[in-house]
Formats: structure tokens, sequence, C-alpha cells
């Protein structure tokens, strides 16, 4: 009798109601939450604070130096970057406060919204793989950092201000065009995947106003080619115009002059040629476009 009771027991669990949920571990604090997501998802793809709206002078390291006193003070999220970050608990270098200012930026362009027992997000990261260059992801976060994605969907790049100053010239088969008369159809050159130069059409143009305050990068090549151009605007090889210096490479030349100078324009502008790169030539200098994805 105690035998068949024991089997009676195995088999009401075995043929039963579905099996209970996995257990919920340790509860992580918010900054933690965010890390795990973004370790699973992918880091965001925002407007940088250090170049939009406006570029802040000093550039990003000094800003960091700067910020990280205020980063110090919130203990929680300041413990949490440096576990994240593997950072020593002592006192720590520019180099590596840098890398805590720059965690820290990425934790506020991710917000975790309070969804039942856990958290909601939503936001833009580089994609992976497919034919857009960014995509929008949304889902949930457990209270213990388990991360399950919802959507994964096509999106454009941030709305970020665009960034060609007025005056810009921009190379056409029939000779250079000021960048407010691109429509879409200009033919533009281009550079090919291999690296030729070719003519395409301009697939999309854009403008925005600029605001209040906004600075630009002046920088001067050594080969003379000039250019006014928003921080945040890409060089074909994928640097940001606001992080670079004096002395440093730039479409076969050294650039001998770099400042933030207010820009006087209203709005900036950008473009997007038709081909496989987005590219185009600036003042004579190669550039990718912010519209591209």
């Amino acid at each position: 009798m105690r035998l068949a009771l024991a089997v009676l027991v195995v088999a009401t669990v075995a043929c039963g109601s579905a099996a209970p949920a996995p257990a919920v571990g340790t509860p992580l604090n918010t900054t933690q939450l965010k890390f795990a997501v973004m370790d699973s998802v992918g880091k965001p793809v925002y407007c940088d604070p250090d170049f939009y709206p406006i570029a802040r002078t000093g550039g990003e390291e000094a800003n960091a130096v700067s910020t990280y006193p205020q980063i110090k003070s919130d203990a929680e999220t300041y413990a949490a970057i440096v576990a994240h970050e593997r950072l020593p608990a002592g006192d720590l270098t520019d180099a590596q406060k840098l890398v805590v200012y720059r965690a820290w930026k990425l934790l506020r362009a991710v917000t975790l919204t309070q969804a039942g027992a856990g958290y909601s997000f939503q936001y833009r990261v580089q994609s992976k793989g497919g034919s857009a260059a960014y995509e929008m992801v949304s889902g949930t976060v457990r209270v213990d950092g388990v991360v399950t994605v919802g959507s994964r969907t096509p999106s454009g790049p941030p709305n970020c201000p665009i960034c060609l100053a007025a005056s810009t010239m921009i190379a056409t088969p029939n000779g250079p065009v000021r960048v407010t008369d691109v429509r879409v159809g200009t033919i533009v050159w281009t550079e090919s995947a291999e690296g030729s130069r070719i003519a395409e059409p301009v697939v999309e143009v854009g403008s925005m106003v600029a605001p209040a305050g906004h600075l630009v990068v002046h920088l001067v090549l050594a080969d003379g080619r000039e250019l006014l151009v928003s921080p945040g605007h890409m060089t074909a090889d994928d640097r940001a115009l606001g992080m670079l210096k004096i002395g440093d490479a730039l479409d076969g030349s050294t650039i001998t002059r770099w400042e933030l100078v207010p820009y006087a324009g209203e709005r900036t502008y950008d473009l997007l040629p038709a081909g496989s790169t987005g590219r185009y030539w600036a003042n004579g200098i190669l550039l990718a476009s912010t519209l591209a994805g």
C-alpha cells in the first residue's frame, strides 16, 4: 500500500500542471540591470552629450575628469561601473576616469521602466547583420538580470544635429556644388567599396536647425583643405571629427589646425549618395554620411 502511494505521488508530479518557473536569483540594482541589458543586446546608439546638441570645449577626457566627482558621489552607480569595467578600487588615472565617464553616459542613454516584477526597455543599437545599420530593440529584464528580447526592428540613426556648415562645397562631376543646393537626384562623387571615385545620384538630403551656441570643428589640413563640421560627424574611416587632434592623419594628409568655433549659420546639412559606402567629398575631404542606414 505504501509503495502504491509513492508511485501515485510521483505520477502526480510528472503528469500534473506545467513545471514551475525558474527561480529568480539575487536581485540587482538598477545600474547593474542596465549593464545586464547592454551586455545582452548591445550598447545604445545615442547623441553623445559631448558632441550634441553643442560640442563641449576641452575635449572628452577633460570633461570626464571634471564630471568624475559627480559620478563618484553616487556610490551605488560608481561601484557598479568600476566592477563592470574591471577598474581598480583606489585612485584612477585620467584615462581610467574616461572609461568611467563613457560607461556613465551609456547608462544614462538606457531607460528601464517598471513592468510587473521586472523592467522593460527599448533603445537603438548598431545592427550586427541585415540591410539596416541600426535596430530598435525592446524587451524585459528580470530583477536578477535575466534579459528577454521581445523584438528587433530596423531603425534609422538617432536624430542628432546634421553636420556640415552651409558654406561646404560638395564634389560633383560638374564641379563643386554648395551643400545647400544639393537635392535628391543631384549627381555627386562617392567612393565605391573598392575605393574608386564613382558618380552616383543623391538619394537623401537633410538639414537641422543649429541650436544656439552650436560649436563646430574648424580643421585645416597640411595640403590646404579646410572644413567646418559638427564634432559628431564621422570620417570615412569611422572616426568622429571631434575626437581628432593636430597631427592626426586624415584623407591622405595631416591635420595642422583643429579648433572648436561658434557656428554662425542657422542650419547644418548632410546628404546621402547612392552606392554601398555613403561617402562623399566635402571641401575635398572624404566623409561618411550621417544619413546612412
